[in-house]
């Protein structure tokens, strides 16, 4: 599904709000972008299963350096899962491997799903992008092999059910999950049916939020090539990028020792840089562009010190 020519000029730097259709895996979307735009370096901030649409944040070209440092905390996703059918994948893609009737109504399952929220470990699910020596939990689980895993833990900051519907012996629950970077919402899925006895998979899956981003401001695979082929603005800037991060604004005789990633003192900046704790991070920029993420020195707190420059 190659979308075009590579866009000529400047290489392009910045962050696509890519809404990702349902099929394709987010490696596809990434290949796509840089097949059309022509730029080698493309990175994502954060997986999304084959099965899954919704929010995939794009870096491109020198912003990929920033990809450590893109807020995306909480991930939001709206979904349904299937009561009564357990899957191999968790997912409605694996294979059936039980279909147990769901007898219970909706105040069973929205007092499961309450119990969700908090923290709690979760074992990566054998068909996920995970790695193990290199290589993807899915190459493994393929072959019918399966590996140890270490569990991580990960937050649930709320779960709420949008609808309940009887789906022939079991029943099919629409829900909407606020939950932190790294949670896999399959597994989410599959343990609500275990709690409720029947076993259940997921069966749809949109991530509408990451962080400050939604995906209102996302755009498709066809419109972001519209755009580009048009000539029409299809990146937010680096520094738009950072949403939420402090922004100081350098003044411009200390670009260059702030480009070579010296320390930067309160009275470098046009406003007093001072006012933020020990570790805390910030955006620094000249003329309102990037010049890379700054962190409130431990040893010497009137001092930022780089993380990473653009």
């Amino acid at each position: 599904m190659r979308c075009g020519k590579p866009v000529a000029g400047p290489e392009p730097c910045g962050l696509v709000i890519l809404d990702k259709p349902s099929g394709p895996t987010s490696h596809d979307l990434v290949d796509e972008v840089r097949r059309f735009l022509g730029v080698p370096r493309i990175g994502h901030t954060g997986t999304l299963d084959p099965m899954a649409t919704g929010l995939l944040l794009v870096l491109v070209g020198r912003a990929t350096k920033l990809q450590a440092y893109i807020p995306g905390d909480p991930k939001i996703y709206q979904g349904t899962v299937a009561l009564g059918v357990s899957t191999d994948t968790m997912d409605a893609e694996g294979r059936v491997t039980e279909v147990v009737p769901y007898a219970g109504g909706e105040s069973e399952v929205e007092k499961a799903l309450c119990s969700l929220v908090g923290e709690r470990e979760q074992v990566p699910p054998m068909y996920s992008a995970a790695k193990h020596r290199g290589k993807p939990l899915y190459y493994y689980a393929r072959r019918g092999k399966e590996v140890d895993r270490k569990s991580r833990r990960v937050r649930i900051y709320g779960a709420e059910m949008t609808a309940f519907r009887r789906s022939g012996g079991g029943a099919e629950v629409d829900f909407t999950l606020s939950c932190s970077p790294g949670t896999y919402v399959r597994e989410i899925a599959s343990s609500l049916g275990e709690m409720l006895g029947c076993g259940g998979s997921l069966a749809r899956l949109r991530r509408v939020a990451s962080g400050p981003f939604t995906i209102e401001e996302a755009v498709t695979l066809h419109e972001l090539r519209a755009r580009a082929l048009a000539g029409q603005e299809f990146l937010l800037a680096p520094l738009q990028a950072l949403r939420g991060y402090p922004r100081l604004e350098l003044r411009r005789e200390y670009e260059r020792r702030a480009r070579n990633g010296a320390p930067l003192s309160p009275d470098m900046f046009l406003e007093a840089g001072d006012d933020f704790s020990a570790g805390e991070r910030v955006a620094v920029a000249v003329g309102g562009d990037l010049i890379g993420v700054y962190e409130r020195a431990q040893d010497e707190p009137r001092l930022l010190r780089a993380k990473r420059l653009l």
